[in-house]
């Protein structure tokens, strides 16, 4: 008897020492608008946070060597420090400058990065909606064909591609639930949710035309505004600014006057570059963008005709002079056309924020 009971009570202290399995968590499924879910994105990234400190950083910097500067030089000053004191607040101030750009342009680059992560699941879930469609689709030609193989009207050759259109049907509605776990995950990142909630996303592209009234006027006007032609610009201003300070009375100077000029004219090389990349860039975005609107015009249209050609079917298959597949068809290119005018409406979109602020195009978060 006291060995049961030494038994027993060594099972309960082992069975406390298990660890506890807590209940696997619902997934959660909030609706979210575009703007709730740039909001939440804006408050969890961390290379925002990040930026932020750097420009924290840099402004402590600029201001402790601000209070160094007893004068500011016009031109070299023969056996003084002042040149390199006068330019390291000048590059300070750049950093400065150059740090506040940088916390705004990772802004934008979220801003856009959640619009883009956001139309990808839904253009997912679009497409698992066709998937489920087409093997519908699939499903039902195949029993046809067996049915046709029973009644002596469909060969051998006829059930095989019959089932194998099915099993095509059935690894593509796979793929595509794939695709749209993967699109909620990368979404669910950015908003700071778990990989495996699913919130209802509730706003769709609607396509609005990318008004430019003087397209020249409008690239130059983005690109002067852009960080990016800021700091090359700012890159020639310091070569200048290094080049006029130059002490030609300094044995000890590392380099030649004739290595600044160099350097003067490597920038202005550069910010022309940085220039007329970005204008050839926007100018691509924008005609682009058009492309599509006009063949935005034209799906809207497929999809009015679809939409009344599975009506009509419906009405046909009612009165029996239309068969189910003929419905089915209808349904599936109803949901196909619908399907096209979600990626060009989802595509513009992001196309009309690129060219606005190209240099949150590719960025990431």
């Amino acid at each position: 008897m006291r060995r049961l009971a030494v038994c027993l009570t060594m099972f309960v202290f082992l069975f406390a020492l298990l660890p506890s399995q807590a209940p696997a968590r619902e997934p959660l499924t909030p609706e979210l608008t575009l703007e709730m879910a740039v909001e939440r994105a804006l408050n969890t990234d961390s290379s925002l946070k990040k930026a932020k400190k750097d420009l924290e950083r840099a402004v402590e910097v600029k201001d402790y060597l601000a209070d160094k500067i007893d004068f500011i030089p016009t031109g070299p000053v023969p056996s003084s420090n002042a040149e390199s004191v006068f330019l390291n607040l000048t590059q300070a101030e750049i950093s400065r400058n150059m740090a506040r750009k940088n916390y705004t342009a990772k802004e934008d680059a979220v801003v856009l990065s959640v619009h883009q992560a956001y139309y990808e699941v839904i253009r997912n879930l679009e497409k698992l909606r066709v998937a489920e469609l087409t093997l519908e689709n699939r499903q039902w030609l195949k029993q046809v064909a067996y049915a046709g193989q029973r009644a002596g009207t469909v060969d051998a050759l006829g059930v095989i591609q019959a089932e194998t259109s099915w099993a095509s049907a059935k690894t593509d509605l796979e793929s595509a639930q794939k695709a749209l776990d993967d699109a909620y995950q990368k979404f669910n990142q950015m908003v700071g949710l778990l990989p495996q909630d699913r919130p209802v996303l509730v706003d769709s592209p609607e396509l609005s035309p990318l008004e430019v009234s003087d397209l020249d006027v409008e690239v130059n006007a983005i690109v002067t505004s852009s960080p990016t032609m800021w700091s090359a610009e700012q890159a020639v201003e310091l070569a200048k600014l290094t080049k006029r300070l130059y002490d030609f009375t300094n044995p000890s100077a590392g380099e030649p006057y004739k290595a600044k000029e160099i350097d003067l004219e490597k920038a202005e090389v550069t910010a022309g570059d940085v220039k007329e990349q970005m204008a050839k860039q926007l100018r691509t975005m924008y005609y682009t963008a058009k492309q599509l609107e006009e063949q935005y015009a034209g799906i809207v249209e497929s999809i009015r005709l679809a939409g009344e050609n599975l009506r009509v079917a419906k009405v046909r298959f009612d009165v029996g002079i239309a068969t189910k597949t003929d419905v089915l068809n209808a349904e599936l290119a109803l949901e196909q056309a619908r399907q096209g005018l979600l990626e060009i409406g989802s595509q513009h979109e992001i196309l009309k924020m690129a060219f606005k602020k190209p240099w949150a195009y590719g960025s990431g978060s």
